[in-house]
């Protein structure tokens, strides 16, 4: 029975691929759920697509709002999104696989050349200018945008989830958090076009935090990674989620076909490396003083197309089993 190494997105979209074809799962987890966690809660058209056999209940999401102090952009998205909290999406998923026939084991395994490892980023030691993430909660009006609000070298995303509740999660560089002694409330109100977005909304939560991030690939490890154990993508593209459930059923096709960790990699590469190439491209451009002004004037369907991976061709293509 092949054993997964953590039980949250990636991991249980591992564990309900291999149940679809009829192989058992065994996912390993030592965190209780439900919890909250630090996330844009958006999932992408794609990753509806990919779950569409999983109950889910959470908010349409039809557009995206890129807002400069200076400029906004608003475009339509190519099909609805889901607004849907940790909370409740990852209690949806391991419940889903449970149902499925996964077992469940509370422990703290130690990935292993034969897993899939799906256990989420581990810290990693990082030099010079350094980001942290935050996300709270808040009760109020709603609409069915996802908005990003860019000011100085950080971003905060704000869109709707269930319940009638707003998700607000952001970047931002350390230096400019500690000018605010990490009072996000205090920060916010900094920015106009975003203090006036959420005026009447109340949190319902203590703001959580999370850090320091690190985009690009993680560090050697062994087993089929995916999720953030695998790389983690700047979460302005939105398609965060989309990586983790994408790359997930991707791990479990690759234990399926007996491929080798390698080529499973290597099909990884193939998913992600365009989507992120621009990503890291675009999050560097955010911030130039012309892009408010050229943001206008793009479409921003073929932004949001290239922001994010293809799962055209994404299966592994060698076939060579694991030795």
């Amino acid at each position: 029975m092949p054993d997964i190494i953590g039980a949250s997105l990636a991991g249980c979209a591992a564990a309900l691929e291999l149940l679809r074809h009829g192989q058992p799962a065994r996912l390993h987890e030592k965190s209780s759920f439900p919890r909250h966690k630090v996330c844009g809660e958006f999932l992408d058209p794609q990753a509806v697509t990919l779950l569409s056999d999983v109950p889910l209940s959470g908010t349409p999401i039809n557009g995206v709002a890129l807002i400069w102090p200076s400029a906004e952009s608003r475009f339509p998205l190519p099909a609805p999104a889901l607004g849907i909290s940790r909370y409740r999406l990852d209690q949806t998923l391991l419940d889903a696989a449970l149902a499925s026939g996964a077992e469940l084991i509370r422990d703290t395994a130690k990935p292993h050349a034969a897993a899939i490892v799906a256990h989420g980023r581990k810290p990693l030691s990082q030099k010079g200018q350094r980001l942290f993430g935050f996300k709270a909660h808040f009760a109020g009006p709603t609409n069915d945008d996802v908005e990003l609000h860019f000011n100085s070298f950080g971003y905060t995303g704000v869109n709707p989830i269930e319940d009638g509740l707003t998700n607000v999660c952001g970047v931002a560089r350390e230096e400019d958090l500690k000018d605010t002694a990490f009072d996000i409330d205090r920060w916010i109100s900094n920015q106009p076009k975003l203090a006036a977005r959420l005026q009447g909304r109340v949190r319902q939560m203590d703001w959580l935090f999370t850090g320091p991030l690190f985009y690009g690939p993680t560090e050697a490890s062994v087993g089929y990674l995916c999720g953030d154990a695998l790389s983690f993508v700047d979460p302005f593209t939105g398609s965060g989620m989309l990586c983790a459930v994408a790359t997930g059923q991707l791990a479990a096709r690759s234990v399926l076909q007996g491929l080798t960790t390698e080529h499973h990699t290597e099909a990884c590469r193939r998913l992600l490396m365009p989507a992120f190439r621009w990503s890291s491209l675009m999050r560097r451009a955010l911030h130039w003083p012309l892009v408010p002004v050229l943001a206008q004037t793009l479409s921003g369907a073929w932004l949001y197309r290239k922001s994010r991976p293809s799962l055209q061709g994404s299966a592994p293509r060698n076939t060579q089993s694991r030795r």
